[in-house]
């Protein structure tokens, strides 16, 4: 701060001391031009000088004022337009959340204007459509993805969705056979193809559409594990690939017992129980290709020692699993005990069912009093439409919906909660569209 006004100060003593100076040793200076005589000293040429070269650079700054007129309001407008822009792109935002297809529509034509952008405003457009269900509307917003080179994977995958739904299923795997050719590491396509081979029950060919892929998601490789077993694949394959599949576990443990391995098989459901608690799991591990008594006894330790680890968690299912195990094991007395441990308010009705097996086999002892509600029986169900179905399926039997049906009792769910193809896509519209660039 000091040496700035220390310059300050130096600056105006020069300064001063230069017109004081001049002003004590004016000199002369005369001029003659065109019969002009004019006389004056050093220090008016210098201030005629000042002054032209103030006239100078008005006269340039002028000019350039002049000339920057149509430049600035163009800037002016770009400033309002991308005000304006912004504004719709958060209205957009909004309408996707809530399916308002009129505010998208509303807004794309906006963005359209204000940003001069074919890409991002044709795809809302096309997505806005299909909100509607306005399936002409959407072929024509496809026309124009289709004419934009940087549009064109967004214009392929729009044409599969249309075509679904148009109910043009032949056609739409035709097109998804020839775009799997065109984009052989795409999930997408892929995915949607072994969908729709598996919607036929033709799971080797459902399997080999995503069998390639690499770095595929969770969902994806349990539906690869589960196609692998249902096409006739190997169990341990399809277990390393993903142990989150229950069909997947259950064949698994059938492997390791026709291996004679009980130990491998009971280790297998160690490993996978506290996320499938699934109790088909333990019927197989204890019915499987049973031999005699003996080898019952010895799957009951097995299993129990593997059960007891998990017994303290909220779930019931660990308690009935023990119970059910006992009673294959006829030790009545442990089975009872296992769900007597099952508060009454949580019985469902396969426990009471055990309940009624164990009395019938101990005949001399008093029946417990089963009184209160009795919960329904748990069912395998699909996450897209809530369909309950008695035994696990791959395909929804109400919805056709593929790889959504869960175990309710697991901690296992599927990401994907879509019966069709189309919604699953709006979910996320955005996900491959490329970065919006504008043009001035």
């Amino acid at each position: 701060m000091f040496i700035k006004t220390f310059r300050f100060f130096l600056t105006i003593i020069l300064f001063s001391s230069l017109v004081v100076w001049l002003s004590n040793n004016p000199g002369k200076v005369e001029i003659l031009w065109k019969n002009y005589f004019l006389e004056t000293n050093l220090l008016g040429v210098v201030s005629i000088f000042f002054f032209l070269i103030l006239f100078v650079l008005l006269l340039i700054n002028i000019f350039s004022s002049l000339k920057n007129i149509p430049k600035n309001f163009v800037s002016r407008k770009n400033k309002r337009y991308l005000k304006l822009a912004d504004e719709s792109l958060d209205n957009i935002a909004e309408g996707l959340l809530l399916g308002d297809s009129e505010s998208i529509e509303k807004n794309s034509r906006m963005i359209k204007k204000y940003l001069n952008n074919d890409l991002f405003s044709s795809f809302m457009l096309f997505n806005s459509s299909l909100i509607r269900n306005d399936l002409k509307e959407s072929l024509k917003y496809l026309r124009v993805l289709e004419s934009i080179p940087r549009a064109k994977y967004i214009a392929h995958r729009g044409k599969v969705i249309v075509m679904l739904k148009k109910n043009e299923n032949n056609k739409a795997k035709e097109t998804l056979i020839e775009f799997c050719k065109q984009y052989p590491n795409d999930h997408w396509f892929h995915d949607k193809l072994s969908r729709m081979y598996a919607l036929e029950d033709n799971w080797k060919l459902a399997h080999d559409s995503i069998n390639n892929l690499k770095n595929i998601s969770n969902v994806l490789k349990v539906n690869l594990a589960d196609l692998k077993i249902l096409s006739g694949g190997s169990a341990l394959e399809a277990y390393y690939l993903s142990s989150n599949s229950i069909l997947v576990v259950k064949e698994t443990i059938k492997y390791y017992i026709d291996q004679s391995n009980l130990k491998k098989a009971s280790e297998v459901i160690n490993k996978t129980w506290s996320k499938l608690l699934c109790i088909e799991l333990i019927e197989t591990f204890m019915q499987y290709r049973v031999k005699d008594d003996k080898e019952i006894l010895k799957r009951y330790k097995l299993i129990s020692k593997v059960l007891k680890k998990f017994i303290d968690e909220k779930s019931n299912e660990t308690k009935l699993s023990l119970a059910f195990a006992s009673f294959k094991a006829n030790i009545w007395g442990e089975a009872q005990n296992f769900l007597d441990l099952i508060n009454k308010d949580q019985r469902d009705e396969r426990m009471i069912e055990l309940y009624k097996k164990i009395f019938e086999k101990t005949p001399k002892f008093q029946p417990l009093e089963l009184k209160g509600d009795i919960l329904l029986k748990p069912k395998w169900k699909c996450l897209s439409c809530h369909y309950q179905h008695e035994r696990w399926k791959f395909n929804c039997e109400n919805c056709s919906s593929v790889g959504t049906i869960v175990w309710p009792k697991s901690s296992v769910k599927s990401d994907i909660d879509s019966s069709d193809f189309f919604k699953e896509f709006l979910q996320n519209p955005l996900r491959h569209l490329p970065k919006m660039k504008r043009n001035n």
